[in-house]
């Protein structure tokens, strides 16, 4: 054992040396922390405010939605599910939409004219007015692929061209609602719009080639080409980007036309097809059904009225959201086969259908 001992001291590790070792550690550590503390106190102290003093954060470009007042706003929402005929979201709904009480919301039934392939629509009635409420979901991005919200693209829209709020040739929000659930989750938006009037073009052409009203079918087609031209020319090129008859309605009534699902509308894209290749194509889709000759006299119907719209440089600006009136119409140039030829090889496609 001392023999041990012995050798130990004579390589340095000794009983003294452990004690020399953190003496000289704890000198060197509390030189640190005296220059740390020197230079601090030399500094400007930020004082420090406690949570109850802390003044709320304004939701920003980093909460991924560009923020609002006018457009956005919030629902708490009591429990998992989402059902504004019931209570208390329904209280609360109304009260921040301005409505009152005794406004009516019911839920849009599957094949109505507005669809239903969100994770939910309904419809709120306040005696005056209409408005539809579409529920759309944003995921988290650990549950698949991330795709920008709805609500994401109409702040961008409503950033960049304000001026589409207060045009009622598109179905552009009056309010969008971030859901929020007990835990601070948000995984849900509700949108509303006012209602727009008419019917879908899809189901107006079936009407009208039904009816065998062909002549009035083609001037409205027509007409809608110039409708079109007329929206790309005031918003400088910007298109839809999903421009099918499903997607238009028209109000033949009010002798107007209505813009939906409207959240992807951006510049052009090459990639994709344009507004009236989309919208031509759609005829050609639907002339599986009602006859070669809705693709043929619609198409070159269609075409010539958004063809006359943007030659028509130098004529004052139509209106953003009616129709051409019967005497407005005379000045654009009618091309294509005469409408009375069409109604034969229509009303024969019809009859194929029919079987």
């Amino acid at each position: 054992m001392q023999d041990r001992a012995k050798s130990g001291r004579r390589r340095g590790l000794g009983k003294s040396t452990a004690p020399w070792r953190l003496q000289s550690r704890g000198k060197s550590l509390n030189a640190t922390s005296e220059q740390a503390s020197s230079r601090t106190s030399s500094c400007p102290q930020r004082p420090r405010s406690s949570l109850n003093q802390r003044s709320p954060r304004t939701p920003g470009p980093q909460d991924g939605v560009l923020w609002d007042p006018c457009l956005f706003d919030d629902l708490h929402l009591e429990y998992t599910f989402f059902d504004p005929c019931r209570q208390p979201l329904k209280a609360q709904l109304l009260q921040k939409m301005n409505a009152p009480a005794s406004s009516l919301v019911e839920p849009i039934r599957a094949g109505s004219s507005y669809g239903g392939c969100n994770a939910g629509m309904w419809i709120l009635r306040d005696g005056s007015q209409c408005f539809v409420l579409k529920l759309v979901r944003t995921l988290p991005a650990f549950m698949g692929p991330s795709q920008t919200p709805e609500s994401e693209k109409f702040a961008k829209l409503f950033k960049e061209h304000p001026e589409m709020a207060k045009d009622d040739s598109i179905s552009f929000p009056c309010k969008i609602f971030r859901c929020h659930g007990k835990g601070g989750s948000k995984t849900m938006d509700l949108i509303v719009m006012h209602q727009v009037p008419g019917m879908r073009a899809s189901d107006f052409i079936m009407k009208k080639l039904h009816g065998l009203q062909v002549p009035d079918l083609m001037q409205i087609l027509e007409r809608l080409g110039n409708f079109i031209a007329d929206f790309h020319e005031r918003y400088n090129g910007l298109q839809h980007g999903d421009l099918t008859p499903a997607n238009v309605f028209i109000d033949e009534q009010r002798a107007k036309f209505t813009l939906v699902d409207v959240a992807d509308i951006a510049p052009r894209n090459p990639v994709i097809q344009s507004d009236t290749d989309r919208f031509t194509s759609g005829l050609k889709l639907l002339s599986h059904f009602y006859g070669a000759d809705l693709w043929l006299q619609g198409k070159a119907r269609f075409e010539a009225g958004y063809n006359a719209r943007r030659s028509r440089t130098t004529l004052d600006h139509v209106g953003p959201t009616l129709l051409q009136c019967p005497q407005q119409l005379s000045a654009i140039p009618m091309t294509g086969p005469s409408p009375k030829r069409d109604q034969t090889p229509f009303a024969r496609g019809l009859d194929q259908h029919s079987k």
